[in-house]
């Protein structure tokens, strides 16, 4: 009997499928029966429904309809279960687009289509990642949008006009990592910067359930717990920008956090923001943004950063890991004609030490046990302008000792560090 690709046992070609795309897969089910059963879950694990703003007419709106008409669909006997069209659906994003149809001259919500999306979310029971853009609309078109969606469904990420938090963690109780989309692809919502709603079961199973939120902006009513923050935009050194960050880091209280902060910025405002998150926070990463160069990046880690960590009284962080943006002009900026250009020769900046850096670090928060610096994207730096440091408790009559380690064990490190609190 000749040996053919679907003759091969079902790991292999598990393996095999995983390595092709989705339009080859696609192109596999065509072969016959026996391929589409094969090829299936490959091709239908990650769908986008919308985007067809360049097409005439409800193109997109007919496309999210006839997708979810056809998986809610039972399965032919051949295909495997009837809820098998259904079964290997792992991500699905949503445009804007796909639930909205063109009414005298305006595009509005199609309330059917949110309803059968609906429907959708409510049997996908291995759904692991949702994106919705615009959710604020398709709350407002069909309120009960999304109730007793799939328990599998643990990511949600959104972009455009957001539905408010309450909505939201009513929807979706089993979520367990928040994302908004980077960029300007999120407008910030107005509700961002409310109170924290009265009603503490606002946000109901999210104050167990929540463990990571990636957002470029305080979240101000998301006052639940939350094992990991990452604030993707700097905190600007104001007084605004200070008294939000500080108040969704009091309130989410993190175990990790990943942080932008404007350089230069004082240690008394760093020192503000890591008091926000005292006792819990164990590992830290902070971003200083456009650094002018490797230098002026060493002065702000030595001395701000350093200070900012004896400012933050009862911080009891077991890891660091600092590093810089690169400062940039922008291509609009106006020239004038004393500003013609000089031709010079770029050279390289000084190196600096990192060594005695990651001690001045090490010396400033006793609990440190792991320190990693990263100077690399600074104006003027080389690539070898990072490092890896173990801390070491200090014998009688000497100070803490920092060994350098190497670029594999020291990511391992911070990799685990990133994980504290998850299982444990």
């Amino acid at each position: 009997m000749p040996h053919t690709l679907l003759s091969l046992n079902y790991d292999v070609l598990s393996s095999i499928l995983a390595l092709i795309s989705t339009q080859d897969a696609a192109q596999l089910a065509l072969a016959s029966r026996a391929a589409y059963a094969v090829a299936y879950p490959r091709f239908i694990s990650n769908v986008s429904l919308g985007g067809l703003y360049h097409k005439a007419g409800d193109s997109a709106v007919s496309q999210l309809k006839s997708f979810c008409n056809f998986v809610l669909a039972p399965a032919p006997c051949w295909h495997g279960a009837p809820s098998a069209r259904l079964d290997g659906l792992r991500s699905l994003e949503i445009m804007r687009d796909a639930v909205r149809v063109r009414k005298g001259g305006m595009r509005v919500v199609d309330a059917s289509a949110v309803a059968l999306l609906s429907a959708v979310l409510q049997k996908a029971h291995d759904l692991q990642q949702l994106t919705l853009w615009g959710s604020d609309a398709l709350f407002a078109a069909f309120p009960d949008f999304a109730l007793g969606s799939s328990p599998s469904m643990h990511t949600l990420v959104l972009g455009g006009d957001i539905a408010p938090l309450p909505v939201l963690a009513r929807a979706f109780p089993h979520v367990r990592n928040l994302e908004f989309v980077a960029g300007g692809g999120s407008c910030v919502p107005e509700w961002a910067f409310d109170a924290p709603d009265a009603n503490s079961e606002a946000l109901g199973p999210w104050r167990k359930n929540l463990e990571r939120v990636d957002a470029g902006f305080p979240i101000i009513p998301l006052a639940v717990p939350v094992r990991r923050v990452d604030l993707r935009n700097p905190i600007v050194a104001d007084e605004d920008s200070i008294w939000c960050a500080h108040t969704f880091l009091a309130q989410t209280r993190p175990v990790v956090l990943s942080a932008a902060v404007s350089v230069p910025s004082s240690a008394e405002h760093l020192g503000a923001l890591l008091h926000a998150t005292v006792p819990g926070l164990k590992y830290l990463e902070l971003t200083g943004d456009r650094c002018e160069g490797l230098r002026e990046g060493f002065d702000w880690m030595m001395r701000d950063v350093s200070q900012s960590l004896q400012h933050a009284s009862n911080l009891c962080i077991h890891g660091i890991a600092l590093t810089v943006t690169r400062a940039t002009v922008s291509p609009f900026a106006p020239k004038y004609q004393e500003d013609a250009p000089v031709a010079r020769v770029a050279t390289p900046e000084k190196s600096v030490d990192l060594a005695a850096l990651a001690r001045t670090v090490a010396e400033s928060a006793p609990s440190l046990r792991f320190i990693a610096i990263d100077l690399s994207p600074a104006k003027g730096a080389s690539s070898a302008e990072r490092a890896w440091f173990r801390v070491h408790e200090p014998r009688v009559g000497s100070s803490r000792r920092v060994e350098k380690i190497s670029e594999e064990e020291g990511q391992a490190i911070a990799n685990k560090m990133r994980a504290f609190n998850r299982y444990d």
